[in-house]
């Protein structure tokens, strides 16, 4: 019983001598807002006004930066993969070869489609030899039939040789016209034969799959071997420097938001606030989240990459503020304080600051009314 008596009698000791340096049984004791009374301060060489202003009040809506230029790059032919040659992450020029396909097969049909090409060609050149053939005819026969006429007007051909010499003008003119027929035949087939080497020449060059931009390889689908097939995807390019931001909006402040305006976008990995003009607003809101997708313009910034994290600064009106200039504030440990002209005399008053306005002030959340001279200590 004597032992808790003691130790009671120590605790009671202890809280007492924390109690009186604390200050609360002393005359002294300071209160929230103050500092105890000492000899005036020396006037500072720079002075400032505590002002009473208004700032604009924000809400944000949180987003993701992304690329306003994403291109999927797909095969155009059928074919087996045979190199890859990029990786994601990779900065490729536009035209610079990424993907070869086996291409065997369409070196085939070109080689097939030229070969029907010469054989067209061969075959015009025969009936132009037939054609000048027929001519040859022609010519001979209309002599003849031009020599029986003669014969017949003095009386000595015969009615039969008129006859076989007028057959055969007609016989050799009908060679002569289906000579034409056929070379234009000929010149038909020729037409088809290059459309069809020009077709599979295209096709043997989708056997090479190039970069449709300058961008930076955002995804690799494919490895060697497997199949590519037109319309699916076997890498995906973006372009870096055309970035945007598409971010949340709730409901209830789409209405402050429309195409083309111009807001603040905050981009916390890079340190830096940048301005982005509203390029789409998507009509209709996630039922889920009840949100709207903005996407917002803005220019490259240094550091910054398509997926990284962004803010939205959406204004929402105005609040009044007491702020005074960074310099003015002087801190020790979380301790702020400020030098204040007080009835002729300098005094130093504790105060609580929010945050850095955009002149390069400072908020004044308490200790300050925003009539006050202040000091701004550390200038030259």
């Amino acid at each position: 019983m004597l032992k808790l008596v003691k130790g009671f009698l120590f605790l009671l000791v202890v809280g007492v001598i924390v109690l009186y340096a604390a200050g609360v049984f002393g005359p002294d004791r300071v209160e929230p807002g103050t500092l105890p009374g000492g000899a005036p301060l020396a006037a500072p060489a720079h002075q400032a006004s505590a002002t009473l202003g208004e700032v604009e009040v924000f809400e944000f809506a949180v987003g993701t930066v992304a690329s306003r230029t994403r291109v999927g790059v797909a095969a155009q032919v059928t074919g087996r993969v045979r190199t890859v040659a990029a990786h994601a992450g990779e900065v490729v020029k536009a035209e610079q070869e990424l993907v070869v396909l086996d291409d065997r097969e369409l070196s085939a049909r070109l080689q097939q489609a030229r070969q029907g090409l010469e054989a067209a060609q061969a075959n015009r050149e025969r009936q132009e030899q037939a054609k000048v053939r027929a001519e040859a005819l022609l010519v001979q026969a209309k002599a003849r039939h031009e020599r029986n006429i003669k014969l017949r007007e003095r009386g000595v051909a015969t009615p039969e040789e008129m006859e076989a010499a007028q057959a055969a003008l007609l016989s050799a003119q009908a060679g002569v016209d289906d000579a034409v027929a056929a070379i234009s035949g000929a010149a038909s087939t020729i037409h088809q034969a290059e459309q069809i080497v020009a077709e599979a020449t295209v096709a043997l060059g989708h056997a090479r799959v190039v970069a449709p931009i300058d961008g930076v390889i955002a995804a690799r689908y494919v490895e060697p071997g497997d199949l590519a097939l037109p319309g699916r995807d076997l890498l995906a390019v973006l372009d870096p420097k055309a970035l945007r931001l598409e971010a949340q909006v709730r409901e209830g402040l789409i209405a402050r938001i429309e195409p083309g305006q111009r807001l603040q976008v905050e981009l916390p990995a890079a340190g830096k606030t940048v301005e982005a003009v509203v390029a789409e607003l998507i009509p209709w809101a996630d039922p889920a989240s009840r949100t709207f997708l903005v996407r917002l313009n803005f220019d490259p910034v240094a550091g910054v990459y398509p997926g990284m994290f962004g803010r939205l600064r959406v204004p929402v009106g105005l609040r009044t503020v007491v702020s005074i200039p960074a310099s003015a504030v002087a801190r020790v440990g979380q301790l702020e304080t400020v030098l204040v002209r007080e009835q002729g005399s300098w005094q130093r008053r504790l105060i609580t600051t929010g945050e850095m306005l955009a002149d390069g002030g400072v908020e004044v959340l308490s200790g300050l009314r925003g009539d006050e001279t202040v000091g701004r200590e550390g200038e030259q």
